[in-house]
């Protein structure tokens, strides 16, 4: 297969960065691991990005808001033949179903968990998110947590996945589909539980906010000095993504002022 797209006609916003989630899926990864779409399981959630479970050809399921997790790794367990993939946003995995990913982790289950994340609850029209970096965007510069500090603390979902030893971590961004699909792809193949975040854009509520993170992104290369932010107290080191705990520092990095791209930290994988 070539083209692993349904006929559906995408219903999200022009812009959106779920337009990029779904073609690196099914114009890119899918057809060129050639997995069988009936090898196929996505699981997902409620929200903007789990809508992708319908325009790819393969079995596709939504549930309750957060619980994709929960059933992705049933599934798997109960098939293990299946490359299972559970696909959300950051509301979805990162506040109701934030109790499952931990679980999932230590388990170390063979599931790639794809999260998109546009730092907005965008389907139910902008509320604030877990990963929203500020309060409001107004005239004021959204680079700048002393104008716009957060209305919570932030969670960051690439700290919290390592501080959970997630099994293979890695963070993309939906405007490079070459990047991401390499990311995904080695996602997919790592036996063992992925999780694999990606910054989208939401047009509707955060545009400003993306444009000023893709202005920042910073590639991640193994074996090359990681660029630090100028606030930064560390000293550069070489990328080592066997390594968790200079994993860890990267992901304590303020997204606003260093988006990082790449592979954060690969582990063993299960025998």
């Amino acid at each position: 297969m070539s083209d692993y797209k349904t006929e559906l006609k995408e219903v999200w916003c022009k812009g959106c960065g779920n337009y990029g989630i779904l073609g690196v899926l099914a114009r890119r990864v899918f057809p060129k691991l050639q997995i069988p779409n009936h090898q196929i399981c996505i699981f997902s959630g409620i929200g903007c990005s789990p809508r992708i479970t319908g325009y790819i050809n393969t079995y596709g399921f939504n549930f309750l808001h957060g619980r994709a997790i929960a059933f992705a790794q049933g599934a798997k367990l109960a098939k293990p033949e299946l490359t299972v993939l559970a696909i959300g946003g950051d509301g979805d995995f990162f506040s109701i179903g934030a109790g499952h990913l931990p679980h999932a982790v230590r388990r170390n289950i063979n599931i790639t968990c794809i999260m998109a994340n546009n730092f907005v609850y965008a389907l139910t029209k902008g509320q604030t998110s877990p990963t929203t970096p500020f309060s409001e965007m107004g005239e004021h510069d959204p680079r700048s947590f002393d104008e716009n500090p957060p209305v919570d603390p932030i969670l960051d979902m690439v700290a919290y996945s390592v501080s959970t030893k997630a099994s293979f971590i890695a963070q993309g961004i939906a405007t490079d589909p070459n990047h991401l699909s390499r990311l995904i792809e080695e996602g997919i193949k790592h036996r063992g539980f992925s999780f694999i975040g990606v910054l989208t854009a939401c047009p509707t509520y955060r545009g400003e906010l993306f444009n000023v993170i893709r202005e920042k992104v910073t590639y991640l290369d193994e074996g090359k000095l990681v660029e630090l932010p100028e606030s930064s107290e560390e000293k550069p080191w070489i990328h080592d993504p066997s390594n968790i705990d200079l994993a860890f520092k990267l992901a304590k990095v303020p997204i606003l002022e260093r988006p990082y791209l790449g592979v954060f930290f690969r582990g063993k994988e299960k025998l």
